[in-house]
């Protein structure tokens, strides 16, 4: 129920106009150049990740950069996950509807429908729980100190992305 609600809510702020700047099939490392955050016509989604706004010492291959990459990445690639699970949900929809088959057949569908769910999951989880610090009132070794410990985070996002997608899409 809980994936439901946040995959809603992501195809909610993707028919509001926020759409990926590449396609759905992009390798992990493809990430569009520059322009605002996926998110940032949602309220609450880390609207405070506008790209725009990246400060000047951020930029190139910092921490932060390299964070933002990732993230891109992986927003690129949402899209893609709902349709493979939406995919594989019919299959599996089919399957109740037809004579017995394989019942293997059946528990690959329901494993790679639950992993596409699973990377959606943690990309949303980490997009609802990361906060970054104020550059106010810390200083930039301790803003990059933040985005440097996110990075394995990111990484672990996109590997699974990557893993459900491809996946899903041996089930042809």
């Amino acid at each position: 129920m809980e994936n439901s609600l946040l995959l809603g809510s992501l195809l909610a702020v993707l028919a509001t106009g926020c759409q990926p700047a590449s396609a759905p099939d992009a390798p992990a490392t493809a990430v569009s150049g520059t322009g605002p955050d996926l998110m940032e016509n949602s309220p609450g989604m880390m609207a405070e990740h506008d790209h725009m706004a990246m400060p000047a010492a951020a930029a190139g291959q910092g921490p932060y950069a390299q964070a933002m990459r990732l993230h891109d990445a992986a927003m690129n690639r949402m899209d893609a996950l709902a349709a493979e699970r939406q995919r594989l949900a019919g299959a599996l929809a089919q399957l109740g509807q037809a004579a017995p088959t394989d019942p293997r057949w059946a528990a690959r569908l329901r494993r790679a429908v639950s992993a596409l769910e699973a990377a959606d999951g943690q990309m949303m989880n980490w997009m609802h729980n990361a906060h970054e610090p104020d550059s106010t009132s810390h200083s930039g070794a301790q803003v990059a100190a933040y985005w440097q410990q996110q990075l394995p985070v990111l990484r672990q996002i996109d590997q699974r992305t990557t893993a459900a997608l491809d996946s899903a899409r041996v089930l042809r």
